[in-house]
């Protein structure tokens, strides 16, 4: 089963983009560049690290053509205009 897209992200390995979970990324890939899947903009991963492991993504740098940003989002998907290559 793969994770929802709001649950993933994709990171930079050996120069090349792979879509891995929020988990994967936090865990194996702590250093790597990581983006949006929808609109390839940079983005961090936020959680608690208690017993209850609950992660996210946030974009360093919002932007309102994202679709996995609903609060911001005005209906239009766009390219980040920083968008990571």
């Amino acid at each position: 089963m793969s994770a929802s897209p709001d649950q993933t992200c994709e990171v930079k390995v050996d120069g090349a983009w792979r879509s891995v979970s929020l988990d994967e990324a936090q865990l194996r890939h702590r250093d790597s560049l990581k983006r949006c899947p929808a609109c390839h903009g940079r983005v961090i991963i936020l959680g608690t690290y208690g017993s209850l492991r609950r992660l996210a993504s946030a974009h360093r740098r919002g932007h309102d053509g994202c679709p996995l940003r609903p609060l911001h989002y005005q209906g239009v998907a766009t390219r980040h205009p920083e968008a990571v290559e």
